[in-house]
């Protein structure tokens, strides 16, 4: 079990965000977390990350408790995130905002950084080298040179998603990665899930609202409303779910 999520409840005054929420992501899984607004996604992976700690409950990483460390803690633990509102250095180069993200597991203190020592040299140059590899597996390394801000959006998504790769995650989250794309931006990045999840042999936690896109790529969900699990199950599961159709889909069923 990499990730389990053991009757996680947060409350905000008197408001109960999350209440008794229970999932387990396997090793290998591209496992979706879906629900309408206000449904308590955001909230339940705020606390997966560090951002929130639970009022109650457990979160564990490979059996490891990781509830209430730090965001960089759990990065460093092996979980690595992407945001629902792009947050890369815009003024960097897409080079620069890759090599960020290795620098995450350099081990290299300040002072061998300001000596240039030949170890710290060394390190420079192997960053230099994964960070164009993970370019060229994202597609993106032609743009290398090019200042991130400068990207179209579908472009400084993948950047984005290149970034917390270099970090050598164990789970990768994406946080609604889909939102603001157009239809061949998705299909692109439906492909770019499934590689990074074959092809690397990670893990993937996604966070969407894209329903075709949610469906096309993983192969289980949980689905929450109102702060709750309503459901879990496969794709083919969950789209015939009557509570999940009442809840989201809104009354459509999706074949």
């Amino acid at each position: 079990m990499l990730l389990k999520v053991d009757h996680v409840t947060i409350k905000f005054g008197g408001l109960i965000a999350n209440n008794d929420v229970c999932f387990e992501v396997e090793e290998g899984d591209i496992f979706g977390l879906i629900g309408p607004n206000g449904a308590g996604k955001t909230t339940m992976f705020n606390q997966i990350t560090g951002v929130y700690k639970p009022t109650s409950g457990h979160i564990y990483l490979n059996d490891r408790r990781i509830d209430g460390l730090m965001p960089h803690q759990i990065n460093q633990a092996g979980i690595a995130r992407t945001f629902q509102n792009i947050n890369l250095f815009g003024k960097m180069t897409v080079l620069d905002n890759v090599k960020v993200g290795c620098m995450s597991r350099s081990k290299k203190g300040l002072l061998s950084a300001i000596l240039r020592t030949r170890s710290e040299r060394q390190e420079e140059r192997a960053i230099i080298e994964k960070s164009i590899r993970i370019l060229e597996f994202m597609g993106i390394a032609d743009l290398k040179g090019a200042v991130a801000g400068s990207l179209p959006y579908g472009k400084q998504r993948l950047l984005e998603i290149a970034r917390a790769l270099a970090s050598d995650p164990k789970l990768l989250i994406l946080d609604e990665p889909a939102a603001g794309m157009n239809t061949a931006e998705k299909a692109e990045l439906a492909k770019t899930i499934q590689r990074i999840n074959k092809d690397l042999g990670l893990t993937v936690l996604l966070v969407e609202h894209d329903m075709k896109l949610v469906l096309g790529v993983t192969n289980k969900i949980c689905v929450l409303n109102y702060g709750k699990r309503i459901a879990m199950g496969h794709p083919e599961e969950i789209v015939h779910n009557e509570e999940v159709i009442t809840a989201y889909l809104g009354g459509e069923k999706h074949g």
